[in-house]
């Protein structure tokens, strides 16, 4: 099923990061309830104190994430988040509903409530899971699907915001805007993609490198754009926390790409997970415990083949998630090993007269003509040119600009 339903959406998230997952996500509800409260029209008291109530009860649980000590006091953390975030979802449904009628005159577009919805729900879903103690698998273009979504709509909300004097920064904006809407239909076709075949992608792992250099652009502009607005440098509505904000989710996206990369997080073949297991309520229930093997399907017509569990910790990994950190090294596809009925392209024909014939030479013409099929379709591609110049490889949101954001053109 796709990551993001017509509707509110359900999600399958990331395995948790335990308190670092729970405390970014904590961060982010809480900024959800400050837009909120700030965005309610002046009349609608009653909204604006439930929201500036959500708000405070965030912060708190923030704290208590910060002086957690001890498994228990971890457990009673996150049975309270649920709670309060449960009742935060109830909330932000209700303004989907009284926005999409015309009756709650808010500054935010109903957009920005489905957004928010998205979110808590995702966050729901990893707390659940979280609590049960078990960790499981996930679908990689629905996870890709997911993020890239919210990041093409964080550009929007960003061009809604902007004063419209501000005509170089809009440009800049709208090619964002453009460029993630292509990717966000390009990960949509592949969760198609891989909805209906059995083999690994090549051309997939070129677009999680166009994805994560996008990511890493649009990161860096938005940190330009925080810096501005704290000098009072950019003419806009966007608040130094919201921009803030979006950076942050930035980051998160690309942190969950390197952490497929570095196999932190369990990444499921797309064909045995999309024919074999269908979420429920977003999470893959047939998921096994953290101890438990990966069971990585193989090609048809052979048995499963098991693989360890990466035991990697976060902290062996170099995540550098600071703005212009050098993020080009894509995780590239692990090779595969050939398949003589998989890869050979021979027809059923062939074998039909193998299998029915008796005679040597009939099975020599059969063979051949196998050889032959196989020099036809799997001639080896060549490989890619190598840049002369590194530098344009790792090019970021400047190389798009008539010049750098706050700086003279001389």
């Amino acid at each position: 099923m796709p990551r993001h339903s017509s509707g509110t959406g359900r999600v399958l998230p990331v395995p948790p990061l335990d308190l670092e997952e729970v405390k970014f996500w904590l961060h982010i509800m809480e900024d959800h309830a400050l837009f909120i409260k700030t965005g309610l029209p002046y009349d609608k008291t009653d909204l604006i104190e439930e929201a500036a109530s959500f708000e405070r009860e965030f912060a708190d649980l923030r704290v208590r994430a910060d002086r957690l000590q001890g498994d228990k006091k971890f457990s009673e953390l996150i049975t309270d988040t649920i709670g309060s975030l449960k009742e935060f979802i109830r909330f932000k449904k209700l303004l989907l509903e009284m926005s999409l009628v015309n009756t709650l005159g808010s500054a935010l577009p109903p957009l920005f409530f489905d957004h928010i919805i998205r979110e808590a729900e995702y966050f729901m879903a990893i707390l659940e899971k979280m609590r049960e103690g078990k960790r499981f698998t996930v679908i990689q273009a629905l996870e890709v699907d997911f993020w890239l979504r919210i990041m093409a709509e964080h550009t929007k909300f960003i061009d809604n915001r902007i004063d419209p004097s501000e005509r170089s920064l809009l440009g800049v904006v709208r090619g964002y805007e453009d460029e993630f809407d292509d990717l966000t239909m390009q990960g949509r076709d592949y969760v198609s993609f891989f909805e209906h075949q059995s083999q690994d992608l090549p051309a997939y792992s070129r677009f999680l490198q166009d994805s994560r250099t996008a990511t890493a652009r649009l990161r860096d502009f938005e940190q330009a754009a925080y810096d501005m607005i704290v000098k009072n440098r950019m003419l806009s509505t966007i608040s130094a926390t919201m921009a803030d904000h979006f950076r942050r989710e930035a980051d998160h996206f690309l942190l969950v790409l390197t952490m497929m990369e570095k196999g932190v997080i369990k990444v499921e073949r797309e064909e045995s997970s999309f024919k074999h297991k269908k979420p429920k309520f977003g999470v893959n229930v047939a998921a096994a415990p953290i101890e438990s093997p990966v069971v990585i399907a193989a090609d048809k017509g052979s048995e499963a083949v098991s693989k360890p569990v990466v035991e990697e910790t976060i902290d062996d990994i170099a995540l550098d998630c600071t703005p212009g950190s050098d993020r080009e090294n894509i995780m590239q596809p692990e090779p595969k090993a050939e398949s003589a009925g998989a890869e050979t392209g021979a027809g059923a024909g062939d074998a039909e007269i193998v299998e029915n014939s008796s005679k040597p030479e009939a099975t020599e013409v059969a063979v051949k003509a196998k050889i032959v099929a196989s020099e036809k379709l799997a001639k080896p591609s060549k490989p890619p040119a190598e840049a002369k110049d590194n530098k344009q490889a790792k090019y970021k949101w400047g190389g798009h600009w008539p010049r750098q954001l706050g700086k003279i053109k001389l």
